[in-house]
């Protein structure tokens, strides 16, 4: 039996317009008897968010800013697809379940946490597959374990811009005067087995930017083990920078316990990147170089 294929294409209404229940597949010269009608259903995707706090008393806000995370990158033939939690077809579900607090009993179960779901659908980039790719997200919160407050670092025109290496606070290293920790931790990548390049770096200009690019562009003369070291080095080129600047020390020392954020959507290494799910290791070293300057 001699078997033909043919393609056809789902496109999904916005939110609030009503879906056509049936499609049906295009009739070709080869197609024997009637049209064979398709039935289109989106699926859901079920976030559970758990906390000890009850329902009444939770944040509004911060539940609404979770539920609207940022665009999460998918890897496609090379290019980036953006996808969001849109607004689906569905309606959104919310469902409260709460168990009887008022009731004691020796039981554990007695003290398990108030629990809320909602639902709602996550279609691809363009509207046309159903399958969810979304993760799932929990929260667990306890009086006795709060959520640490977050500071976000990188704008200019930002508090806290003095944390980011682009700021205009030189560094004396050596003996030798670099115009930024930028310029510094850029020739770190070259000193050992390059001197010259390292030279270059920090004498290219007075801006983090140049001494950056720089950088880049004799990459291939970067130390070979440099991804072994590059977080050691950062670490070493914080503590130069803050132990010679009081008012960053001040300033550093003065965010209490707080979880540093670089708030850089273009580098999710050092920062958070674009989908805010980066491994933030320079928020990571300026803790530790926190702690540090604490126990000096």
């Amino acid at each position: 039996m001699h078997l033909t294929s043919t393609p056809i294409t789902v496109v999904t209404p916005p939110a609030g317009e009503p879906s056509p229940p049936t499609i049906t597949s295009p009739q070709t010269p080869q197609a024997v008897g009637p049209a064979i009608p398709y039935r289109i259903e989106e699926r859901r995707r079920t976030i559970f968010i758990t906390s000890s706090v009850p329902p009444g008393k939770w944040d509004s806000k911060a539940l609404g800013e979770l539920l609207n995370m940022p665009e999460i990158p998918e890897e496609s033939d090379g290019l980036t697809q953006r996808q969001r939690r849109a607004k689906s077809l569905n309606e959104s579900e919310l469902i409260v379940l709460t168990d009887n607090s008022n009731q004691k009993s020796k039981d554990s179960s007695s003290n398990s946490p108030r629990t809320f779901h909602k639902s709602f659908s996550v279609p691809k980039s363009g509207g046309t597959s159903s399958t969810p790719t979304t993760p799932t997200v929990t929260i667990r919160g306890s009086p006795q374990t709060p959520t640490r407050h977050r500071i976000l670092f990188y704008h200019r025109h930002d508090p806290h811009y003095g944390f980011t290496n682009f700021s205009p606070h030189p560094v004396v290293f050596n003996g030798k005067r670099y115009p930024t920790s930028e310029h510094l931790f850029q020739s770190f990548k070259f000193q050992e087995h390059r001197p010259n390049l390292a030279e270059h770096i920090r004498t290219c200009s007075e801006r983090p930017s140049v001494a950056f690019s720089q950088a880049r562009r004799f990459q291939p003369e970067v130390r070979p083990d440099w991804m072994n070291v590059n977080i050691q080095k950062m670490d070493e080129t914080l503590w130069y920078k803050f132990t010679q600047h009081a008012n960053l020390k001040e300033e550093l020392l003065s965010t209490g316990d707080a979880e540093l954020v670089e708030d850089s959507d273009k580098d999710a290494f050092w920062g958070v990147g674009s989908d805010r799910r980066g491994r933030n290791e320079l928020g990571k070293a300026l803790e530790r170089l926190r702690t540090r300057l604490r126990e000096a």
